[in-house]
């Protein structure tokens, strides 16, 4: 990631690949340790720790994670949040959310992560193609793995 990338706004999808075994990749490894070491800096809606959270009981409740692994996961998530910085919404802002939902036709929680790129003016780290696609329509910088 170039230093003209170093703020960002991480989506739940990248941050799966330190969770779920089967989405890891030296790329985001290689940005898993750069938020470790402060080098870069996070932004996330607050419900990207719930939409993380949720990752780890749908694997465990589904069968992918062992219940043994649970906590050691909670302790990575733990360590990623500290280093997160999660934007509570206003009431004002959650309409605006809706209506960004409403022009991409995203669910509401994933236009909550291209309304905060849009309003901190900053690119979207995401996996998911849907999201990176109506990134893209808004105009927001996405952030490709090779660029962690």
């Amino acid at each position: 990631m170039s230093a003209a990338f170093s703020a960002f706004v991480l989506d739940a999808s990248v941050t799966a690949a330190w969770l779920l075994p089967e989405a890891a990749s030296s790329h985001t490894q290689r940005l898993y340790a750069r938020i470790r070491r402060h080098e870069v800096d996070p932004q996330a809606p607050n419900l990207w720790f719930w939409e993380c959270s949720n990752l780890v009981a749908t694997g465990a409740n589904s069968g992918r994670i062992p219940l043994g692994s649970v906590e050691g996961l909670w302790g990575v998530l733990d360590a990623i949040r500290h280093r997160v910085e999660l934007h509570e919404l206003a009431p004002a802002q959650h309409k605006a959310v809706l209506d960004v939902a409403l022009a991409t036709g995203l669910p509401v929680y994933d236009a909550a992560y291209l309304w905060l790129a849009q309003s901190l003016r900053l690119p979207l780290a995401s996996f998911d193609a849907a999201q990176v696609a109506a990134a893209r329509q808004c105009g927001i910088t996405v952030l490709a793995a090779d660029d962690f």
